[in-house]
C-alpha cells in the first residue's frame, strides 16, 4: 500500500512538473514543490517570474489552480497553487 502511494505520488509529481514546465516555459520555470497536509495539497511553484506566474490581480494563479484541480483529480478548493 505504502509503496503504491509513493509510485502514484511520484508519477502525480512528474506529470504535474511536465504540465508547469509546458505552461510556463517562458516565466522562468524551474522546478515544482507538492506538500500534502490532511486538509489540502499544496503546490509551491520556483519560478523566476512570479509575477507573470501569479498575473493580473492573481487570475493566472488561481486558472492554474483550477486546471491542476480538475485535471488530476482533486476536489474543488483541495488544492493551493
Amino acid at each position: 500500500l505504502f509503496l503504491s502511494q509513493f509510485v502514484s505520488d511520484g508519477i502525480f509529481k512528474a506529470e504535474l512538473n511536465e504540465f508547469l514546465t509546458r505552461e510556463l516555459a517562458e516565466d522562468g520555470y524551474s522546478g515544482v514543490e507538492v506538500r500534502v497536509t490532511p486538509t489540502r495539497t499544496e503546490i509551491i511553484i520556483l519560478a523566476t517570474r512570479t509575477q507573470n506566474v501569479l498575473g493580473e490581480k492573481g487570475r493566472r494563479i488561481r486558472e492554474l489552480t483550477a486546471v491542476v484541480q480538475k485535471r488530476f483529480g482533486f476536489p474543488e478548493g483541495s488544492v493551493e497553487v
